[in-house]
């Protein structure tokens, strides 16, 4: 919850609390989990039972939410096409998800899917640095100007 509050006191997108299920089995696959937004808007969270968060991976998942609520937003603004070419990516993000989905399940698919660059982008920029573990394409994050973009986002008019 710690960090679901930072994040909305730089991000005011965020509903006031997000909704917590309950924890995944220890032989659960992954970590931590965002599950979509619920009928109310809150984003939707759960963790592995064992897992002890970890700043990284919680505004990973906190990431993925600030996607769809940005989204949803702006409506018909592809915000993952502002992301794409922000980072300088080659291609599209709909070739890179062809890409992934031409890979073996697994790590090999996941650091090539497009919601987790941007999810990782957006935990790099809240930690204020470090490496992302999806494919950069060369192309390292500066934290600060990528937290910048993502504040940026909300300023957009909506449709």
């Amino acid at each position: 919850m710690i960090y679901y509050f930072q994040t909305r006191a730089l991000f005011s997108i965020y509903p006031p609390t997000p909704q917590i299920d309950f924890d995944e089995p220890s032989d659960a696959d992954g970590d931590a989990w965002y599950r979509g937004l619920n009928t109310a808007g809150q984003p939707i969270f759960t963790v592995r039972e064992d897992y002890v968060m970890t700043p990284s991976t919680a505004f990973h998942e906190i990431g993925h939410a600030y996607q769809d609520l940005i989204q949803r937003k702006l409506g018909g603004t592809d915000v993952m096409t502002k992301f794409w070419t922000y980072r300088g990516f080659p291609g599209t993000w709909q070739d890179a998800l062809r890409e992934a989905y031409a890979q073996p399940v697994g790590m090999a698919q996941w650091i090539h899917l497009p919601g987790e660059s941007w999810a990782e982008s957006f935990s790099v920029a809240m930690v204020g640095g470090g490496r992302e573990k999806t494919l950069d394409y060369g192309r390292t994050i500066n934290a600060p100007a990528m937290k910048s973009f993502f504040v940026s986002l909300m300023t957009l008019p909506s449709p």
